[in-house]
């Protein structure tokens, strides 16, 4: 090879290195509470905002009345008794309240959590979770576990999308992924607001007040713990399932929903994920190109993306014949998350409309 194929092939060997090793420095992160001790016996309240009826609603509600833990109650949240998920509470036999109008700029979801925490002010601990999780036995144990220690804010954790459709409802379960690996570092952790739990004293009257008025339950709660120089502690344990049947234009939207809050929250997002999907998108492109034309040397830059490709399926609960093109064009789908989550100003979720500027 010319000496500037050389060159080439030697920045190649620096980017697959920082790109390995990222993944392995991720890993090496899962969270900051790594002690064995029982998890403490808090008096806890469960929050359910529910709004319409997600699919397998019913069986959702059940696993959360299910749980090991037993010092807790569970309580679901409507906007009103004509909402659909109201029958369903019903036969399930799941109490609830209406919310209450308390906030003016917030979400429909902030308004649920807020008006459950006025409601009901002298519980301990407070879960928040999605009427769209499928909880294990030990979810809510395992979520509280951590909050033992006071150096921990909060306690959060990641769910596993398990398809219930065809292709795209497949390359979500692939594209979930991404969101464990940013929750594996501290860098890019953040507080998932499908599985969250903090202790009551984490919302101080003004902290309370902050809360009511954001269109984001997590992002609101992420900043609190950071503002009050706290911790947020993953948990992978706790994960929920998430069961979902997706055509193109409903992932589309929901992972561009889910990116652009993530923007939101952190600016940290944007730039670590555009060096890193831009890089792996780079190296694989350039591996295969240069070693067409060049030296078939250059194939051997192919590795970090086998190498996630092998982990990605060691990792998914469904395994799919074409997996290998689903984590291929992972990259390019998350790229263009990326670029539409930080041009975009409003999102639209679950009927309503939200500003997401910073002022």
């Amino acid at each position: 090879m010319y000496i500037q194929w050389w060159i080439l092939f030697s920045f190649n060997i620096l980017l697959a290195a920082g790109i390995m090793l990222t993944y392995i420095g991720r890993r090496s992160q899962r969270g900051p509470f790594e002690s064995e001790i029982p998890a403490p016996s808090f008096r806890t309240l469960v929050i359910v905002p529910a709004k319409g009826v997600d699919y397998g609603f019913d069986d959702n509600l059940i696993s959360l009345k299910s749980q090991g833990y037993s010092n807790y109650e569970l309580l679901a949240v409507v906007d009103s008794e004509e909402d659909p998920a109201v029958d369903v509470l019903k036969n399930v036999g799941v109490n609830y309240i209406k919310s209450m109008d308390v906030c003016d700029r917030c979400s429909g979801k902030v308004r649920a959590i807020y008006s459950a925490l006025l409601k009901y002010p002298d519980f301990e601990c407070y879960v928040v979770a999605d009427s769209d999780i499928l909880a294990g036995k030990t979810w809510l144990e395992s979520l509280l576990k951590p909050l033992g220690d006071p150096s921990i804010g909060a306690s959060t954790t990641f769910p596993i999308f398990y398809p219930e459709g065809g292709f795209w409802s497949k390359f979500k379960m692939f594209w979930g992924l991404v969101g464990q690996s940013m929750m594996e570092s501290g860098l890019t952790r953040f507080v998932w607001g499908g599985s969250m739990a903090f202790r009551k004293e984490l919302l101080d009257d003004d902290s309370l007040k902050e809360f009511s008025q954001s269109i984001s339950d997590d992002i609101s709660i992420l900043r609190i713990v950071k503002r009050k120089g706290l911790k947020v502690s993953y948990v992978p344990e706790a994960r929920p399932e998430i069961h979902s049947e997706d055509g193109f234009s409903s992932f589309m939207e929901w992972s561009n929903r889910q990116t652009a809050f993530s923007i939101y929250s952190t600016d940290r997002t944007f730039q670590f994920g555009m060096i890193y999907y831009v890089a792996s998108i780079y190296l694989m492109v350039s591996s295969i190109v240069l070693g067409v034309f060049v030296d078939g040397l250059f194939f051997v830059f192919l590795f970090p993306y086998l190498f996630n490709t092998i982990n990605s399926l060691r990792k998914v609960p469904v395994k799919v014949w074409y997996f290998p093109a689903l984590t291929l064009i992972l990259p390019y789908v998350y790229v263009w998350n990326l670029m539409s989550g930080v041009t975009r100003r409003r999102v639209v979720w679950r009927g309503n409309s939200y500003s997401l500027s910073r002022e």
